[in-house]
């Protein structure tokens, strides 16, 4: 039985499918539930200097968050007789599946359900996805969801 249960949430189907999973395994399990989003910064500083030009950064990465927080509230609403609470982390110079372990290591939780988007490309292939990394650098179990 599953005590405390992570799930990392975006803002696209796989990732409202992992959500569904997990609502339903802590109701079965009586856990506690995370519902984690990670505003992930790295895509703006990237191109920090170049950017800086062109976009206001803190405007940015506070749009960022804010969007991030609109989906932890949304999820909130669907965890209604679930003992669940919402996280926002921010990633600014580390992976996200970093964050996401580390955070999940920190709460001693049992599992870590996320998404699977099943895309493949070059830079998937070179830096593998974000459910992939996380699969390999947990230390908690991972459970991948695929859109059904």
């Amino acid at each position: 039985m599953y005590k405390k249960i992570l799930v990392a949430i975006d803002d696209s189907d796989t990732s409202r499918c992992a959500l569904a999973e997990a609502l339903h395994i802590a109701k079965c399990s009586n856990a506690k539930l995370y519902i984690t989003h990670v505003a992930d910064e790295t895509v703006l500083n990237l191109h920090g200097h170049a950017m800086s030009n062109v976009v206001n950064l803190d405007n940015a990465v506070a749009n960022l968050i804010q969007a991030g927080q609109k989906l932890l509230d949304e999820a909130m609403k669907s965890a209604t007789g679930i003992n669940a609470e919402a996280l926002m982390l921010e990633a600014s110079k580390r992976r996200i599946s970093e964050i996401i372990a580390d955070k999940a290591k920190e709460l001693s939780v049992d599992l870590i359900i996320i998404g699977r988007h099943g895309q493949r490309g070059l830079a998937t292939f070179i830096l593998g996805s974000v459910a992939e990394q996380l699969a390999r650098i947990a230390d908690a179990s991972v459970l991948l969801v695929r859109k059904h």
